[in-house]
């Protein structure tokens, strides 16, 4: 599949930053509160009894809810409006903190992981919401601004993390609590969802026609393959970084935990910002969305055989680099590339249809890389994500050169 480029290439189509301000301040909050949490959430789990196991099927359950929420929020985004849907996204996540928060044991903390996970198909509206604000000549740069905005919360969230762990593993998750409340404050006072609703159907219909949709259309299930490959490795990874550091690194003399974990998403964050603002655009004025993918996946697995060899702070440094560059470049080209091939009045519905099925590899991966690292088998684990990025690099250098058909309004 290669997008047609003729439209990214018109002349005197400038990105209005200041109609997509609310949704990067909405995107950035929401993504400070999720950020607060994950230094701290393997830690607790722990602190609990859970074992790396327990944890994997922890970030499994949320991936999960977001599995099963994110076709049907962007159905009603595309139905109701895109901040209703928000609102109603953001109520269920402050619950679930207020859960977490006091959670007296490892089922309670599921509960509110899947809880939380429901309200991960936001992703989805807000990306719809891009696309209904901005030109297909400019969409890429506009999905780079909002996940630069998720990469400012990023580093917010982790950096309220790293300074709160110190009084408890619970005060990062009640800040996390307050900043979602912030998100849904600026979603309700400042966000212009001027979009008409209506048109999309039956409910049930609507959902299966999504689906069918990326069946039925070879480059978008090209590129939906592509993405679940990208998800897993990246899922495998990430997930158990931190077991695996906590177990094998050693940072100035000590043993590696949360607040050091809260160093690497701050750098994370860091990276996304810098990365989807100056070095997207850049590269996409010089490489086609094949070429694109292909970078991305030798980003991620150059980080990931650095991680797993890392003995050192500057290794360490240099594998978050690596696959962190690689993750901030292929968020923003998988949206904008996808969003391309559908029309108009399907944005959040199919969106929301690719994230459900993305979520598959969310709940599939920490699970696997819990178990292999259960045993300690951490050439294993990093091999296995090696191994599931290298295979999307192939399908991307074989099979994603096919010019993309029209996008039609029965899919």
């Amino acid at each position: 599949m290669k997008v047609d480029r003729s439209t990214e290439d018109a002349a005197g189509i400038a990105l209005d930053r200041r109609r997509i301000l609310p949704v990067f301040l909405i995107v950035c909050t929401y993504s400070a509160g999720a950020a607060a949490i994950l230094p701290v959430l393997p830690f607790l789990i722990q602190s609990m009894g859970g074992s790396p196991l327990v944890i994997g099927i922890v970030i499994t359950a949320e991936a999960i809810g977001q599995f099963a929420s994110a076709p049907v929020l962007g159905l009603l985004s595309d139905r109701f409006g895109r901040r209703r849907v928000l609102m109603m996204s953001q109520v269920i996540a402050a619950v679930s903190l207020v859960l977490l928060a006091f959670a007296p044991g490892v089922a309670f903390i599921l509960l509110a992981r899947i809880m939380f996970g429901l309200t991960a198909g936001n992703v989805s509206v807000t990306a719809a919401y891009v696309a209904d604000h901005t030109h297909a000549g400019n969409r890429r740069q506009a999905m780079g601004f909002l996940m630069a905005g998720a990469g400012l919360g990023g580093i917010v969230g982790a950096g309220l993390s790293g300074l709160l762990s110190h009084t408890s593993l619970n005060a990062p998750v009640l800040a996390a609590l307050g900043l979602v409340i912030a998100s849904a404050v600026i979603t309700e006072l400042r966000l212009d969802d001027e979009r008409a609703a209506g048109g999309i159907g039956h409910h049930s219909q609507a959902e299966t026609a999504s689906f069918r949709a990326i069946v039925a259309s070879p480059a978008i299930g090209i590129l939906v393959a592509v993405m679940l490959c990208h998800v897993f490795a990246y899922g495998m990874y990430i997930s158990q970084l931190p077991v695996f550091l906590g177990e094998t690194f050693v940072w100035n003399g000590h043993a590696f935990g949360a607040k050091e974990f809260s160093y690497l998403i701050m750098a994370d964050g860091a990276i996304n910002i810098l990365v989807q603002i100056f070095m997207l655009g850049w590269l996409g004025r010089y490489l086609t969305e094949r070429s694109m993918i292909l970078l991305i996946f030798t980003f991620i697995c150059l980080g990931f055989v650095t991680a797993g060899l890392a003995t050192t702070i500057p290794a360490l440094a240099l594998a978050v680099l690596c696959v962190s560059t690689g993750d901030a470049l292929a968020k923003p080209t998988y949206l904008a590339a996808l969003s391309t091939l559908v029309p108009p009045q399907r944005q959040g519905i199919v969106l929301g249809a690719a994230q459900s099925l993305t979520a598959v590899a969310d709940i599939v991966s920490p699970v696997l890389a819990g178990f292999i690292l259960g045993y300690a088998l951490y050439g294993i684990w990093i091999g296995a994500a090696v191994a599931v990025a290298a295979t999307g690099a192939v399908i991307a250098a074989t099979l994603l050169h096919i010019r993309a058909e029209t996008p039609r309004c029965d899919m």
